[in-house]
């Protein structure tokens, strides 16, 4: 028995509950195949080696068996090595003692990377000391451009790239604007499939009703409408790779079958009589918590393992300080290029608006919030007052948490007392009832877009709509449900749902 092992465990279960906005440090553990996040306890210590009572287990031949140990206090992360036959790395430097980390440090065992981070910007750990500033890298991907300064994203390139080495089907995790589908292109683009297509489809964009053909395309005469046969997303992603974004959305009977395919290398399009063979890799991404689904019986635990053979989880924006500021300057500096107007600066004050905002669309916020400031600032500095509400006066954001390991079993709710028999309230009206009101507070705070409020709240946009309708709530809701569901409530969904645009980051 390990003591160390017993004392880090009895800590984390008496943790102080966390504050509205702040979140403890975790670590983003990259490997050979997969990377996954380990939680750091509030107070105490944790050992990383290929032990098997080790709280960091590393499966790394280059490994010892307790290899270092990291110390977390109230104010500050260390790491030391243990007399390691290889040694440990912090940023390329050899440990000596006891190392004091920053968020984004890079401590390295063999060939994997534990990066720090934290749960919220406004938290962040401090830097260390003559710490320089980062460089900005341009990965081209063939006519893709991704910018990278991040220690962490680096480590997760380098792991596509790895991964596209090999036939694995990737899942890749992460909230809404991280930047999934340019992952998802970067395993196809380092691929020996890169010559095939690229072809990518968002689940939650397509009518539930439209899935299936949409992905395995339909005979002449399938259904009402089918005046032609139509080959699928499937049939024309074959020799490439095929991505699935929003994977969550899938309906059970299209898990069934694109589990077949996975199996067979086969696929039955809507109403044929005999399969066709199809040779691609898929890519999937969710923002969802899968292993929660599958607990719900939403989502298919044998499609699933076989979708996360390999796992990468991409942190979001505001844990990503250190290129959070090259990425605002470089966007509005390309903004103002096709603006076709001379560039803005970012003010000091600016700059340390954004560092302290939360980000709930990451990336692709940031990008949007420059692309407005190109066309609507006419001064020649971007301050403060030029910025929206949200940024400038934001409000404590939810309870910041790392992103879930989806590997990782689901935990067991709280043992319940025998004696205590009292009637519980039923389950599914608490759900419905929190459910609509958090939609009602995203259309209050985002000014009735519905888009904005979706993303708020972490809701794919169709299910937000359907949700809205299904509560009675109409697009301009002031956190009070609208009673009935008159014609021009429709038609106001009708219209926000067909303008919503796909959008890329």
């Amino acid at each position: 028995m390990n003591p160390a092992r017993d004392r880090t465990q009895t800590l984390s279960l008496v943790q102080p509950e966390r504050q509205r906005g702040a979140a403890r440090a975790y670590l983003l553990v990259v490997g050979k195949s997969s990377s996954f996040v380990h939680d750091l306890p509030a107070v105490g210590e944790l050992v990383a080696g290929r032990a098997d009572d080790a709280e960091i287990r590393i499966e790394e031949h280059a490994a010892s068996r307790q290899h270092a140990r990291f110390r977390v206090g109230a104010d500050r992360v260390t790491v030391c090595d243990l007399d390691s036959r290889n040694g440990t790395w912090v940023n390329g430097a050899p440990v000596r003692g006891e190392r004091v980390l920053a968020a984004g440090d890079v401590v390295q065992v063999g060939g994997v990377a534990m990066i720090l981070q934290r749960g919220s910007a406004a938290d962040g750990l401090p830097s260390a000391a003559g710490e320089s500033a980062p460089a900005l890298s341009r990965l081209q991907l063939g006519e893709r451009q991704v910018l990278l300064a991040d220690p962490a994203m680096l480590q997760l390139y380098d792991l596509l790239r790895r991964l596209a080495a090999s036939p694995l089907p990737v899942l890749v995790t992460g909230e809404t604007g991280t930047g999934k589908e340019n992952a998802a292109f970067a395993v196809h683009h380092f691929s020996r499939r890169s010559d095939g297509p690229f072809v990518s489809i968002n689940c939650a964009a397509i009518p539930e009703s439209l899935v299936e053909s949409e992905l395995f395309g339909h005979e002449r005469g399938a259904f009402s409408g089918a005046v032609a046969a139509k080959p699928g997303r499937l049939a024309a992603a074959s020799g490439g790779t095929l991505f699935l974004d929003e994977l969550g959305e899938l309906s059970s009977a299209v898990q069934a079958k694109l589990l077949r395919v996975l199996e067979t290398g086969r696929m039955l399009p809507v109403g044929a009589t005999r399969e066709h063979e199809v040779d691609l890799r898929i890519v999937a991404a969710t923002n969802r918590d899968l292993e929660a689904e599958i607990q719900a019986g939403r989502f298919r635990q044998d499609l699933f393992f076989r979708l996360c053979a390999a796992t990468v989880v991409l942190p979001p924006l505001r844990q990503r300080r250190r290129e959070l500021a090259l990425l605002a300057a470089d966007f509005l500096k390309s903004a103002c290029a096709r603006a076709n107007r001379p560039p803005l600066r970012l003010a000091e004050a600016t700059l340390q608006l954004l560092l302290g905002y939360w980000w709930p669309g990451n990336v692709r916020e940031l990008r949007n919030l420059m692309d407005y400031a190109a066309v609507a600032v006419l001064d020649d500095e971007l301050r403060p007052e030029h910025l929206p509400p949200r940024i400038r006066c934001p409000e404590h954001p939810p309870a910041a948490a790392p992103p879930q390991d989806p590997a990782a079993p689901a935990a067991a709710p709280p043992p319940q007392s025998a004696a205590d028999e009292s009637p519980l309230p039923n389950i599914a009206d608490e759900v419905a009832a929190l459910e609509q009101r958090r939609i009602a507070q995203a259309l209050d705070r985002s000014g009735g877009n519905q888009r904005r409020a979706a993303a708020l709240i972490g809701m794919p946009l169709r299910t937000f709509v359907s949700k809205m309708e299904q509560y009675g709530l109409r697009k301009g809701a002031r956190s009070t449900p609208v009673q009935g569901q008159g014609q021009g409530q429709g038609q106001g969904q009708g219209r926000s749902g067909g303008s919503a645009r796909r959008e890329q980051e």
